[in-house]
């Protein structure tokens, strides 16, 4: 009856979310300075140019920075068939707010949905220990923390991509299925079509996690003919509709266009180069060579696909899994390497970077340890078979098919929440001094990340960008 109260902040709840708020802002403040003379001087432009070029912040695009500028269909409609449409209000306020001020606020604009969407999945995060885990305020607080003192997570508050809204809207979904799950409620069919209408249209991937939610709710009524179709095939019919109709009014028009002009520049160049002298075909075709090579050595880094065409393209089976697993899905996704910080892999980071510290990996086992250790404990928890369920898909997508494989730790706000939900339950599981050892371990953990991460991350955004446009 009142689908808005879930967002009510309560009293427990307010002081740590004061807190956290203050962190979030402070981040997305010292983000928003770092970029703001070179958005706001006059004659800026071309946008998509100088925000490729200048906004590095490891792998994640801008794409939402130029669909708030200049609305189009900026994401890839099939895995993202909504976000779209769904960012189409925040260029109406920008339009509206350009043409009052004489500058694009962008930044600005962008940062209201990720700061409200990182505060939320604090806030959810916590509940979901305190609530649906049944922890003490103290040790869901610390988990809760803990969780946000991640590299990918604590990156994620400034992010001006999808994550940070997919985070949320995980952690939505997550919490009311807890809570169905607690009280012996079921999914209704509609219920479930729109969480998925919703989650599916920011991120495709989301979707599946709907019906796997779904499933570990209603667990052998899932199966219901009535709730198979209206709550599972018809709002994935629907959105895949969705999916094609963009890509065929929207997209296909300009990649022909694109395809065209791309032709007509090449015979143009053609021309030219009958025209030059040797020594200027020389030396042009000297660029050529040096373009090829980097061109391959990307390719390299991009992996070799399991086919060339549709999804397939997008797969990889050449890049390492075992050192994807310690250096990025385990590694850069919990603590910053030191070298390359925050480079695209696509431009200059490469795939693997190595720690300075023995003691990174150190710190990475421990963590994995305590994880393993709290998943033998919640072994017997529905609630922690089905989060683990959204990490099993994730990593069927990553490491299987090898999807964003070389960029695998920008996908952490996908799944990392696993890690502190399933320590949550040796939390739960652990009396007297087995838990005061358990809770002075997670906190020594927390205030390093906190020191070591948000040391990395402040100086970075403290550091100024020297763009030539």
């Amino acid at each position: 009856m009142k689908p808005f109260k879930i967002f009510k902040i309560k009293p427990e709840e307010r002081v740590q979310a004061i807190v956290i708020l203050g962190v979030i802002l402070l981040l997305n403040g010292l983000f928003i300075w770092r970029m703001h003379d070179l958005f706001m001087q006059e004659g800026f432009g071309p946008y998509w140019k100088v925000f490729e070029r200048e906004l590095h912040l490891s792998g994640y695009d801008p794409l939402t920075y130029l669909g708030v500028t200049y609305w189009d269909t900026v994401y890839n409609v099939y895995r993202h068939p909504l976000l779209a449409y769904m960012i189409w209000p925040f260029y109406l306020l920008n339009q509206g707010l350009t043409a009052l001020f004489g500058v694009n606020l962008v930044q600005y604009i962008v940062a209201i949905p990720v700061i409200l969407s990182s505060l939320y999945s604090y806030i959810f995060i916590y509940r979901i220990h305190r609530e649906v885990i049944q922890l003490g305020h103290y040790d869901a607080t610390l988990l809760s923390a803990f969780y946000f003192s991640f590299a990918y997570i604590m990156l994620s508050v400034i992010v001006p991509d999808h994550f940070t809204i997919s985070m949320f809207l995980l952690m939505i979904t997550l919490y009311i299925s807890g809570k169905c799950i607690q009280k012996g409620r079921e999914f209704k069919w509609w219920q479930s079509a729109l969480l998925f209408f919703v989650t599916a249209g920011v991120t495709l991937s989301n979707g599946v996690k709907t019906f796997l939610s779904g499933f570990f709710v209603n667990r052998k009524d899932f199966f219901r003919l009535k709730y198979l179709l209206m709550g599972v095939i018809l709002p994935a019919a629907l959105i895949w509709g969705i999916a094609v109709v963009e890509y065929r009014t929207s997209v296909l028009p300009r990649e022909k266009a694109r395809q065209e002009a791309k032709a007509e520049k090449q015979k143009k160049m053609e021309e030219r180069v009958a025209l030059l002298t040797p020594e200027q075909r020389a030396a042009y075709e000297k660029r050529q060579e040096a373009r090829e090579v980097r061109q391959k050595l990307q390719a390299e880094k991009s992996g070799t696909p399991m086919k060339q065409h549709g999804f397939w393209k997008w797969t990889d089976i050449t890049t390492s899994r075992t050192k994807t697993i310690y250096e990025n899905l385990f590694g850069e996704t919990i603590q910053f390497h030191q070298e390359h910080f925050l480079e695209d892999t696509l431009v200059f980071r490469p795939v693997f970077v190595k720690y300075n510290w023995i003691l990174s990996y150190v710190i990475e086992g421990i963590i994995l340890l305590i994880t393993l250790i709290g998943i033998w404990c919640g072994r017997r928890s529905r609630f922690l078979w089905m989060a683990l369920s959204y990490f099993g898909f994730d990593m069927f997508i990553h490491l299987i098919l090898g999807f964003g494989i070389n960029e695998i730790f920008i996908m952490a706000p996908h799944w990392l929440f696993v890690v502190p939900l399933s320590i949550g339950y040796a939390f739960y599981s652990s009396k007297g001094n087995q838990h005061k050892v358990l809770q002075l371990s997670i906190l020594a953990l927390t205030a390093y990340l906190w020191v070591y991460n948000g040391w990395l991350l402040v100086d970075f955004l403290r550091s100024p960008i020297n763009a030539v446009l």
